[in-house]
């Protein structure tokens, strides 16, 4: 499938607005972690909330581990 001018227009405008944007770097996963990434997906509505929500999980244990 061949892509339309106008949908490279809409990929530049786009691609100008996110530049200078944090980023994930892409990073290949294991079919268990999939798993689980999809499974939490289910909850959270998607892999990117899902991994958020596991990190601010992570950070909470975190604060609770240095001020014992």
């Amino acid at each position: 499938m061949a892509i339309t001018d106008a949908q490279k227009r809409a990929n530049k405008r786009q691609d100008e607005q996110r530049r200078g944007l944090p980023r994930l770097p892409a990073s290949y996963i294991t079919d268990e972690e999939n798993e689980l990434l999809l499974e939490m997906s289910k909850i959270y509505g998607s892999k990117k909330e899902a991994i958020f929500e596991g990190l601010s999980l992570l950070k909470k244990a975190q604060k609770g581990k240095n001020n014992s």
